[in-house]
């Protein structure tokens, strides 16, 4: 009897132990610990800027194309020759154009001879009209003759008027001629330097207003007006404004930043030709801004250089700032709404919020926060968090499916990390105190 006594005791007892196990883990196991990364929240300055890209040029800079047709005589000038605004570059054969000039002034002195005659006639024709109207008083002619004194006396006055104005119109074409003779020397229009020269002597420089060979004599710039010229995307334009501070990079000199200003803001878009829609019509749209540098620093810089441009739209001054990976936001996040009868489900939208998890002695604490400017990695925070306070940064995987009270715990390497630097800090400490004492017993 006692062995069967025994047999149900112990039948009995794993019996309650089965049931009593998952109750005791219940409350002896710890809650499982998200392993996270955390930042110390602190101040400091956040610049808000826009990245555009575009290439050097010179402010002042002007391609000289004849205005006449005609062989090149004679170069006046070098490359890289500084010349003065109305000096003469380029000569162009002109001896056509000499002999218009020689032919029209011919055509003005023929006219000219011609209005001496026109004068003579009128006064003959004015003697006799007043001899006839003596005899017609006298009423030894007919009254016809008269009339037709009159009418000569006319004629030739009308004749003189039209060899007056044949002499205006002589004048102006021989004006004409001798511009164009004018035009085969070719002169600055700056003063600056020659920095291309695109004909040679004996080449036929055509007068053209397009591009095509021959109609580009040379150019010549000053130097000293270089900037740069950006294209900035329109959905960024309207953060743009004069003044505003550019960190200007070349890509001849990337390791230098140099200081610039926006100087100009077009009113219209230049078209990108290479992104075309339906109809032929241009969809994206860039706009040209000109950036003044303040200082090259003594860089070699040359016109065509292709330049990266950060124009600094706005700045928080000494603010709180995290990283931008510790700031969420509910924006994706809808509401479903109960159905009536017969309707279908609605999502209702809910009030947009950012926010972040704060680490709270190993408990995720979420705050509600309200940001400010931006750059590539930090967020200024304008309320919701004070200086100090550990905000949860990542991972992003775990962040994202975080929720307000879930148990949490710093990244092991991150602690090495942290401890190495502090042993480092203290080791350096150290090592100055000693190197202290022992300059002050020597």
């Amino acid at each position: 009897m006692s062995l069967s006594m025994n047999r149900k005791w112990i039948g009995g007892l794993v019996i309650v132990a089965v049931l009593c196990v998952p109750v005791i883990l219940k409350f002896t196991r710890n809650e499982a610990q998200q392993v996270v990364e955390t930042e110390k929240i602190a101040t400091h300055e956040i610049k808000a800027s826009i990245l555009a890209s575009g290439h050097l040029v010179y402010q002042e800079q002007v391609q000289l194309s004849p205005e006449v047709l005609g062989k090149v005589s004679e170069i006046l000038v070098k490359e890289g020759q500084q010349v003065r605004e109305g000096d003469i570059v380029l000569l162009l054969n002109d001896q056509s154009y000499r002999a218009e000039v020689a032919q029209q002034q011919a055509a003005v002195r023929q006219q000219q001879i011609n209005i001496e005659q026109q004068q003579l006639n009128v006064v003959n024709q004015e003697s006799q009209y007043q001899r006839k109207d003596d005899l017609h008083k006298a009423k030894m002619v007919a009254d016809s003759a008269v009339d037709d004194a009159r009418y000569a006396l006319d004629l030739a006055k009308v004749q003189l008027r039209n060899s007056r104005e044949g002499l205006q119109q002589a004048n102006a074409v021989l004006n004409q001629f001798n511009e164009r003779l004018a035009k085969t020397k070719i002169r600055a229009p700056l003063t600056g330097t020659v920095t291309s020269l695109d004909i040679k002597v004996g080449e036929t420089a055509i007068a053209s207003q397009v591009g095509i060979a021959g109609s580009g004599l040379m150019t010549i710039a000053n130097t000293a007006t270089m900037i740069t010229e950006v294209n900035v995307d329109e959905t960024d334009i309207a953060r743009i404004n004069v003044g505003q501070e550019v960190a200007i990079h070349i890509a001849a000199y990337p390791d230098v930043a140099l200081k610039g200003a926006v100087e100009t803001i077009p009113l219209s878009p230049k078209k990108n030709e290479g992104m075309q829609g339906q109809g032929g019509a241009s969809l994206a749209r860039n706009y040209t801004i000109k950036v003044k540098m303040v200082d090259a620093k003594g860089m070699t810089l040359r016109p065509g250089m292709t330049s990266r441009a950060e124009i600094y739209t706005a700045t928080s001054g000494k603010s709180l700032t995290l990283p931008l990976q510790a700031v969420m936001s509910n924006n994706d996040e809808k509401t479903e709404v109960a159905p009536k009868k017969g309707d279908k489900k609605t999502t209702q939208e809910v009030k947009i919020e950012n926010y972040v998890f704060v680490n709270n002695a190993g408990v995720a604490e979420k705050k509600i926060v309200t940001v400010g400017i931006s750059d590539d990695s930090m967020q200024e925070v304008l309320s919701g968090l004070v200086a100090g306070e550990l905000v949860i940064t990542g991972p992003y995987k775990i962040l994202r499916h975080l929720k307000a009270g879930d148990h949490v715990k710093l990244d092991d390497k991150l602690n090495e990390k942290l401890s190495d630097k502090v042993s480092d800090k203290l080791s350096d400490k150290l090592s100055d105190k000693v190197s202290d004492k022992e300059k002050n017993k020597s």
